[in-house]
């Protein structure tokens, strides 16, 4: 059976300990940095109301999970603001619609919340751009990295 739920990041650090090593090997493009989450600066952000998480899981398995970092936009005070750190869902669940659901499920709670805005990223290589479109979210901005 598959669930969504708003949860406090604390409560599932050690469950996102053993998935998020298999985001970091499909999804990161700095492997020059080993994976090594500042597990305490996430403490402290849910801690201050400044982190919202967001699971789906099928029966008791953690397959999916979105992270965002709650704030006013610092161009628009007035904009409350949720900037996704992280979301994945496991391969083998992203056929169908868990994967949107899982956005809506968050979309909606956040609302709930006051927040206004939700600015969300995906990877050039893993481009989610038409999940995103179908989803009602624009094309708005592009990033480059540069490793010094």
């Amino acid at each position: 059976m598959i669930v969504y739920e708003d949860i406090d990041m604390r409560d599932i650090f050690d469950e996102l300990k053993t998935v998020i090593p298999q985001h970091y090997e499909e999804l990161c493009v700095t492997k020059e940095f080993e994976l090594d989450p500042d597990w305490d600066m996430f403490a402290r952000c849910a801690e201050a109301g400044l982190l919202r998480t967001f699971t789906v899981r099928d029966d008791a398995e953690l397959i999916g999970y979105m992270i965002f970092f709650i704030k006013p936009h610092p161009h628009y005070r007035t904009c409350k603001t949720a900037f996704d750190d992280l979301y994945y869902l496991k391969p083998e669940y992203r056929k169908g619609r868990i994967g949107i659901r899982m956005f809506q499920y968050a979309e909606k709670v956040l609302k709930a919340n006051g927040i206004n805005r939700i600015v969300m990223g995906t990877k050039v290589h893993l481009d989610n751009s038409k999940l995103f479109g179908y989803l009602g979210y624009r094309l708005t901005d592009k990033v480059f990295t540069k490793l010094l």
